[in-house]
């Protein structure tokens, strides 16, 4: 007689409202409430997955007059109990925005050093020094990618944005075997043939640039500056902004980017501010370092883009005797699609000519 698992002794994937509450999501993504939301992920996701959230934190009152949110304490708690669970084998943020790396230091990751299995944390923007410093423990897999959420925002018409985000949860036994290796190990054959395959069902569903656009973009971009030459690399960065609010004290010396190549993207910052942020940088070291730099997108709502611009900053905070090497490309960012950047883990840097590509081992 066969015996049924409990539901605790099910893989946990765990959902974080604890940057800016989802509530001004619900309607893009065909919902009403964070219980309409949770039942549409637990509705996509896999059976063999336990789905848990805390609706009062995915609805969080926000008000950037009083703090923005006044629940510090529930957000650290509800990450504490995730994190101490052993069966939790994903935590996703479903959106960035603010307030979360005021609570980073008050998270303690150190069961991801005790654990049996890998964790995947995945998200983006003021998720990033999340990603980061999960990236850098023993357990941890941090991705720096969408927060699923976000979908509802950059997928046009709603009907695709729905299916897309469907297709997000629904891949999850993907996302953990190709970034946590949470359920045996794939071979990059294997990934990329499951992930064909996938954009060919989704294609013939008729998606465009929805459900087929996940996970599928390798990171293309140009060597603008410097030499580079085809390697083993790895990766830290993201948003930059954020990115400097992890400089100083144990989180700095948790996600310092010696040896790695730094990832640096933005939205709405002028170049002035920029400038300001790279020489955080500069006075901290990090550009003696880091051992290249990829610019991801960097946008306003008057200039579509700013790249160009934020290259001519960093020339004037990159040593000229270290060569350092710069790279361009719009596969990361506030941008859709979206290439997953798995951070501190083994990636191939293809250099051929000027034109780069990565993608993981």
């Amino acid at each position: 007689m066969s015996r049924k698992r409990p539901s605790s002794a099910l893989p946990r994937v765990h959902l974080l409202g604890h940057a800016n509450p989802s509530a001004k999501d619900f309607s893009r993504l065909g919902v009403r409430s964070a219980a309409g939301l949770i039942e549409r992920i637990r509705n996509a996701l896999p059976g063999a997955y336990r789905l848990t959230a805390d609706p009062r934190i995915l609805e969080a009152p926000e008000n950037q007059q009083r703090g923005g949110r006044r629940d510090d304490r529930a957000r650290v708690r509800d990450m504490h109990d995730a994190l101490r669970d052993p069966w939790t084998v994903a935590i996703i943020a479903l959106n960035g925005g603010a307030y979360f790396s005021r609570i980073l230091p008050d998270i303690d990751l150190s069961p991801l050093d005790r654990r049996k299995r890998p964790l995947l944390a995945t998200g983006f923007s003021e998720m990033t020094g999340w990603v980061n410093l999960v990236a850098r423990r023993r357990y941890g897999r941090g991705v720096y990618w969408l927060c699923p959420n976000y979908l509802g925002w950059k997928v046009k018409p709603a009907a695709a944005a729905h299916a897309a985000y469907d297709e997000f949860w629904r891949r999850m036994p993907e996302w953990l075997e190709r970034f946590a290796a949470a359920r045996g190990s794939m071979s990059g054959a294997a990934i990329a043939s499951r992930t064909d395959s996938r954009i060919a069902e989704a294609r013939a569903a008729g998606a465009s640039r929805g459900a087929d656009a996940i996970g599928s973009e390798p990171l293309r971009g140009t060597l603008v500056q410097g030499t580079a030459r085809s390697a083993v690399v790895r990766l830290a960065g993201g948003c930059l902004s954020v990115l400097t609010t992890c400089i100083g004290g144990p989180i700095g010396r948790s996600v310092d980017p010696r040896g790695r190549w730094l990832l640096l993207e933005d939205v709405n910052e002028a170049p002035y501010r920029v400038d300001r942020m790279l020489a955080s940088m500069r006075i901290a070291g990090w550009f003696e370092r880091v051992a290249g730099v990829l610019i991801g997108d960097f946008h306003t709502t008057e200039e579509p883009d700013q790249r160009r611009a934020v290259l001519e900053m960093l020339r004037f905070h990159l040593n000229p005797a270290r060569d350092t090497p710069v790279v361009l490309t719009r596969s990361f960012g506030h941008v859709w699609p979206m290439t997953p950047l798995a951070l501190n883990r083994p990636q191939r840097l293809e250099v051929r000519g000027r034109r780069v590509t990565l993608a993981p081992l």
